[in-house]
């Protein structure tokens, strides 16, 4: 089994290999890019914020190693300022003492105190010579460790510009995505808006077609009251004279029956 999948791998290389270049190797780059760009268009506007605030906040590491590079560095800075100054007041005063010891020795005619000891004036020339070797050698030394400290500073200073413009490009990108998501919401709330504005139309329509049913309704009502009436017949006389039937119509008020 395990052969098997090495040769499938295997031939996958070589198939690979073999359409490298060649324009179904570019076709199938675009249809690979044209899913990546339908699959991120799925994405919804405020995961892709959340996903940006995520990684700005991922920017946190950058800085945290940045200004630990940084303040080991001032400590380092610290001390070897510290330690070229105190070489360079010794070597200042080493050199004082041969360059003294040098005028001592050129007036000297017999033996010569040297520190704590008494050379003849060949002996101290000798000491003279070793210990300018030895202060040469400590300014060397000095000229050294001054070049490593301005390097070191500058080291200081690049790392300190590099903490501050990750802080600041950090701030710049909180700002403009905060910025981003406020102008969304704004977009958001105006899509709502015209969703009501849709729905507003809706119900202009709907009063529309009831003041327009209800202009039927009064046309109807208006016809019927132009249309002729028919007289509907009253009830039967029964028996009744002309003069009972009139009597509504010719009798006068107040009189009674028995006049």
């Amino acid at each position: 089994m395990c052969k098997k999948l090495l040769i499938m791998a295997i031939v996958g290389v070589v198939a690979f290999s073999a359409i490298k270049g060649t324009k179904a190797f570019n076709y199938a780059k675009q249809e690979v890019a044209g899913v990546g760009e339908w699959v991120d268009s799925q994405i919804p506007t405020e995961k892709k914020i959340q996903q940006l605030r995520k990684e700005v906040k991922q920017l946190d590491k950058d800085i945290d190693k940045a200004q630990n590079a940084l303040v080991g560095e001032i400590v380092d800075v610290e001390r070897l300022a510290k330690d070229v100054a105190t070489l360079k007041g010794e070597v200042t005063t080493e050199q004082a003492k041969v360059v003294a010891m040098g005028d001592k020795i050129k007036d000297a005619k017999e033996k010569v105190a040297y520190g704590r000891t008494t050379l003849s004036p060949d002996a101290a020339l000798q000491q003279l010579n070793n210990d300018t070797k030895r202060v040469v050698a400590r300014k060397t030394t000095l000229s050294n460790m001054e070049q490593t400290l301005t390097s070191r500073e500058r080291i200081k200073d690049a790392l300190q510009k590099q903490v501050e413009g990750l802080r600041r490009n950090k701030q710049d990108l909180s700002v403009a995505i905060d910025k981003l998501e406020a102008e969304y919401k704004v977009l958001q709330y105006e899509q709502i808006e015209s969703k009501f504005q849709v729905d507003d139309s809706r119900l202009a329509g709907v009063k529309q077609s009831l003041r327009d049913l209800q202009r039927d309704v009064d046309v109807q009502r208006q016809k019927l009251k132009m249309s002729p009436t028919l007289m509907e017949d009253g009830p039967p006389a029964n028996g009744l004279s002309v003069d009972e039937i009139l009597a509504p119509l010719t009798s006068k008020k107040g009189e009674s029956k028995d006049d």
